[in-house]
């Protein structure tokens, strides 16, 4: 302790100057935009970097679960394609949606909003405002982009809201998260008069531009009926597991500016 002491006494005007140097960066880089956007920037690109090689270091340590589990999704996909043979003889290919791969490097589930980074950013064609799923189900949308990297708004966080649809009635609702569980939200806006059961399935309803349809959401866990409002809610578990997400991908709707210029009032 009394070494210490003696270090710092003798470095004291160094340890000040240094100080009052970072100091002085701090107030200049906080009252000047021009240099608070750049401050930033270089922050996020830093960030994003270490984020990708802490990914890296985990995805290694975790290479025969992800083994496992596209071999599971290859084989399912296999099946499909097999079944789709069996009854017809032609293969329509839509060319509405294109899909980019993404690698998740910064995930956050416990928080009210909470956000994902991934490894993919303009120069990969990723813009703001598109759907991103998995191979489970829906994950969220894109909000920020910068030219390697994107953030996500996922299903966990108080601004999301995706429609859904029943598969059994076709009936459309809601989809919201509300800050208890990362593994369960809330439908929302479920007409009343519906017989709804467990394990009722929910799947996009695809009335957005951002998810094509049928994608799997969850499925119902609890019921709230109430027979003296005209809608209901219910209790989901999402298909998508946030706590395990390492691969996703980015939904393009290669028709989206021709379709929201549609929806445009004068």
């Amino acid at each position: 302790m009394y070494n210490l002491l003696v270090l710092l006494k003798k470095y004291s005007t160094t340890i000040l100057f240094v100080l009052l140097e970072l100091l002085c960066f701090l107030l200049i880089v906080n009252s000047l935009p021009f240099q608070n956007r750049k401050m930033v920037s270089v922050s996020n690109r830093i960030a994003g970097r270490w984020y990708r090689i802490v990914s890296n270091c985990s995805d290694y340590l975790h290479l025969k679960t992800q083994n496992d589990m596209l071999a599971e999704h290859n084989a399912m996909l296999m099946n499909q394609l097999e079944n789709l043979s069996a009854t017809t003889d032609s293969l329509i290919i839509n060319d509405m949606y294109t899909f980019v791969p993404a690698h998740v490097i910064k995930n956050t589930i416990y928080e009210t909003n909470n956000y994902i980074v991934i490894d993919k950013g303009e120069i990969d064609g990723i813009e703001p405002d598109m759907g991103v799923i998995c191979d489970n189900g829906v994950v969220g949308k894109v909000v920020n982009v910068s030219n390697h990297f994107a953030s996500i708004m996922s299903l966990l966080n108080s601004y999301s809201i995706v429609s859904c649809r029943f598969i059994d009635n076709q009936y459309v609702a809601n989809v919201v998260w509300d800050n208890m569980n990362y593994r369960y939200g809330k439908v929302k806006d479920i007409p009343s008069h519906l017989i709804i059961n467990k394990g009722d399935t929910l799947v996009t309803s695809g009335y957005s531009s951002m998810f094509p349809p049928d994608i799997i959401m969850g499925t119902i866990e609890e019921y709230d009926y109430d027979e003296n409002e005209m809608f209901s809610s219910a209790k989901m578990k999402f298909s998508t597991n946030f706590s395990t997400l390492r691969h996703v991908y980015v939904v393009k709707n290669n028709y989206k500016s021709e379709i929201d210029s549609l929806c445009v009032t004068h």
